[in-house]
């Protein structure tokens, strides 16, 4: 059965990629990385953006309204339930780096590093702070830090009102984004993401190779 599923996801991604010769798992995996990595360069310059885009996408569908129950009912000194939020939140974070294989550094400047093609890609400060922040309640201030007076302080946030407006921040960002980005973008984002799926589903067919034809799952 697991042999059949290979050969079937071969047979349709050789299709796809309009191969009609007998390529290897490593030469079919050659050109995967070919197509990851012109994409890498297509969206280089945005990734911060693409990177809030989904996130946002991720805290409107799984994070904000678990997080505005919580506020809702939530009592003065009681914060039962806010590590399940924060779990959700870190998810909604954790799920797009997964999503695009990326590792995020931060020495000199903040960039994602591929783990498919090893590109540095750099990102700005916002990006950096969402994924360095553990306790979305702990606000810090706005703007670059080197730029901020020594006086400026973190606040704790549970204004019921502060999230509902985040809410709607956020889904304007996602309506703002998809507005100014032509179709083709935003199907080219489709695609790119969907050739991750396709590249990471051969990878786990090229574990599987390179022990010997023991079945790996995922």
């Amino acid at each position: 059965m697991y042999e059949n599923f290979k050969i079937q996801f071969l047979d349709d991604l050789k299709n796809e990629l309009n191969i009609y010769e007998d390529l290897s798992l490593e030469e079919v995996n050659s050109i995967l990385l070919f197509i990851i990595e012109e994409y890498e360069n297509e969206f280089k310059e945005d990734f911060s953006e693409i990177f809030i885009y989904n996130y946002y996408q991720n805290f409107l569908n799984n994070v904000i309204d678990e997080l505005i129950d919580f506020i809702t009912h939530k009592k003065p000194l009681n914060n039962n339930g806010k590590d399940e939020i924060l779990k959700l939140e870190r998810k909604a974070c954790g799920d797009v780096l997964y999503l695009y294989d990326f590792d995020f550094k931060k020495e000199n400047g903040f960039s994602f590093i591929s783990k498919i093609t090893n590109n540095e890609i750099p990102i700005n400060y916002k990006v950096a702070e969402i994924i360095t922040n553990d306790d979305m309640f702990f606000i810090p201030p706005k703007g670059d830090p080197n730029l901020r007076g020594p006086h400026i302080n973190y606040k704790l946030e549970y204004s019921l009102d502060y999230w509902l407006k985040f809410k709607e921040e956020i889904k304007n960002y996602i309506k703002e984004f998809e507005k100014n980005h032509s179709t083709n973008y935003i199907e080219d984002l489709k695609d790119y993401r969907y050739w991750l799926i396709k590249y990471r589903t051969l990878q786990n067919y090229l574990k599987e190779e390179s022990l010997g034809g023991k079945n790996v799952k995922n």
